[in-house]
């Protein structure tokens, strides 16, 4: 492999660079390396190296800029050597096992449904524009403008729909909630306060 000739001037800033970052980015190797010292120095050399070679990108930078590309380029050349190694193959199944989700409770799932179902009627109850308004806002993910510009309304008026709508399902779902506020905001202040 033909060894690209690095031009002194960078050579001088990533040595700068190399200088600042190369303590914080060996400990994030060794992270990723658990522990193992000998190859988190060899990826952070490889990394700077990158650095070197990508200096017409990294140098343009700042010092957050640069410290990320290097964490990146770094924890990139590390899943590259997972790959290589077929070591990523057998990691696999233990995150899946370590990170999946656990089955739902049949009860949370009852309650969820009765909680979704009870939404969907107080939106079908909710006065004819307020009622397009929130599902062009939550159902089709539109945003106030474009429910404005649809609708052929202020966007203001779109948000208080959307408030609108938001506090009748709150108080649909949680009727206790209005008498919670209600409750705190009748609470008398002390004078002087």
């Amino acid at each position: 492999m033909k060894q690209r000739r690095i031009p002194k001037e960078t050579a001088d800033q990533v040595t700068e660079l190399f200088d600042r970052e190369e303590q914080s980015l060996m400990r994030f190797a060794a992270v990723l390396t658990a522990g193992d010292s000998a190859c988190a120095a060899e990826l952070v050399q490889r990394t700077f190296m990158a650095a070197a070679l990508d200096w017409g990108t990294v140098g343009e930078r700042d010092i957050y800029g640069q410290a990320a590309w290097l964490r990146r380029t770094c924890k990139n050349k590390w899943i590259d050597d997972l790959r290589r190694s077929g070591t990523l193959e057998h990691l696999l199944p233990q995150l899946a096992q370590r990170y999946a989700c656990p089955a739902p409770d049949p009860a949370d799932t009852a309650i969820a449904r009765l909680v979704l179902e009870k939404c969907w009627q107080t939106i079908g109850a909710l006065p004819p524009v307020r009622r397009q308004v929130a599902l062009l806002h939550w159902h089709q993910g539109y945003t106030a403008a474009e429910i404005a510009q649809l609708l052929g309304i202020q966007p203001s008026g779109v948000r208080k729909h959307i408030a609108c709508a938001r506090r009748t399902l709150q108080l649909s779902v949680n009727p206790d909630l209005d008498r919670q506020l209600i409750d705190t905001a009748d609470v008398p202040k002390e004078e002087g306060v």
